[in-house]
């Protein structure tokens, strides 16, 4: 009898296992249910049964299924060690591209029909049509044809600060087509950048009436004020003219407003490389008191300046960042944008340069969290030796730091899109 008990023995183990397994649903039925699990909103029972997912299957399909699964539980650390862990899966060609996607569509949209849209949309709209994703480019196309002037701008001002031009092109044409004179003025400003294109007189045009309307300033300063930088972009004579006398109409008021509505003006000209403007304009923008408004143009007057290749406005820009990008850290985050992440790759010699001293900037570790995401992301870029590793390893600390709920989910949200996008665009 006692001889016949180890296989006895061995027999119930196994049978024990059978029933289990016979219990346990097909991998087909395991991912219906996480997946309802998941849109049902039930995330710690959806991450449990995952986690039983995982010990049975381990192909790349239930990689992927799992890292977007763990991306949907608010669990990004995971998913980014899911994905970027695996032995063969980082190799693959394609894998930062899907796996950023994966990324950005989870943190723009509550479900996976992207009908519920979290607050971060806009951004991750425009940084997946950045990259040419073309439902992002219809969805972009519809909020520009629909939705109301406060709307839409959500979705204006991330396109316009972008490094590349496509979504502005296409909020732009949405715009015209609208037949309202509001959305023609913000298609306007948003496609002026000196280039040609074929509806540049009718906008310049229109920009140039704005510009010289009162009621447009005073209603709308915020509009008036960017179609001046718009016609200083253009630099044509008709565009100067009218800033020139804007400028002039405004000379003498003691009023604080009409003050800086003329530096805005200014800045207008200096954009157009009108560098004596400059001069009106540095003793309010370099002082402990400077209006943000001013200052922020300013630096995208010197920002425009220096994408055209005029070598004067990098002094300033210089100065911007040692003096009032010193203060408010997303100032250099637009500098940092425009050399490092905009058209044209700094090449091997400018590291020996300013671009270096930007680099050592933005990586030190007093520095927030959006910098060293920018420096990582231009690295990525560049090309340059273990960056893509680099950038994950700041992602993965900063997913790590996401508590739902948390009041801190908005600072941390842009740094993580901003790095989501760098492996969208650079692989």
């Amino acid at each position: 009898m006692s001889r016949l008990l180890p296989p006895l023995l061995v027999a119930l183990v196994l049978a024990v296992v059978g029933v289990r397994y016979a219990q346990e649903p097909s991998r087909a039925e395991a991912r219906e249910q996480i997946a309802g699990l998941v849109q049902g909103g039930v995330l710690d029972e959806a991450s449990e049964r995952l986690e039983r997912y995982l010990t049975r299957y381990d192909d790349e399909a239930d990689i992927w299924f799992a890292t977007w699964v763990w991306f949907r539980v608010r669990q990004p650390h995971r998913a980014i060690s899911q994905i970027w862990d695996h032995p063969t899966i980082p190799a693959q060609a394609d894998t930062a591209r899907r796996f950023a996607e994966t990324a950005l569509y989870a943190v723009g949209w509550e479900d996976e029909a992207r009908v519920d849209a979290t607050l971060q949309e806009p951004f991750t709209l425009v940084a997946l049509a950045e990259g040419e994703n073309r439902w992002a480019e219809g969805r972009l196309r519809q909020h520009a044809r629909g939705l109301d002037l406060m709307g839409a701008t959500s979705y204006f001002f991330p396109a316009y600060r972008r490094a590349t031009r496509g979504p502005m092109g296409m909020i732009a044409e949405e715009f015209r087509a609208r037949g309202d004179e509001r959305f023609e003025v913000a298609a306007a400003i948003g496609s002026m950048f000196g280039q040609d294109y074929p509806e540049v007189a009718a906008d310049e045009a229109l920009l140039i009436e704005v510009v010289g309307d009162d009621k447009w300033r005073r209603s709308f300063r915020d509009v008036w004020c960017v179609s001046a930088l718009a016609l200083g972009r253009r630099a044509s004579p008709a565009g100067l003219a009218a800033l020139e006398k804007a400028a002039a109409e405004l000379e003498g008021s003691v009023n604080e407003l009409d003050q800086q509505d003329q530096q805005l003006v200014y800045i207008g000209l200096l954009a157009a490389g009108r560098f004596e403007a400059n001069e009106k304009i540095v003793s309010s923008v370099f002082t402990e008191d400077a209006v943000m408004t001013v200052t922020v143009w300013y630096l995208e007057a010197l920002i425009h300046r220096y994408l055209q290749g005029d070598a004067r406005s990098e002094l300033w820009l210089r100065r911007m960042w040692e003096g009032p990008g010193r203060r408010y850290g997303g100032l250099r985050g637009r500098v940092a944008r425009a050399f490092l992440l905009q058209d044209k790759v700094p090449d091997d010699d400018a590291l020996d340069t300013w671009v270096g001293r930007m680099l050592h900037d933005l990586e030190d570790p007093q520095a927030p969290l959006i910098s060293h995401v920018l420096a990582r992301s231009f690295r990525l870029r560049k090309g340059l030796p273990d960056a893509r590793a680099q950038l994950l390893e700041l992602l993965k600390d900063i997913a790590e730091r996401f508590r739902p709920g948390d009041a801190k989910i908005a600072e941390l949200s842009e740094p993580f899109i901003e790095g989501l996008r760098a492996l969208y665009l650079y692989g």
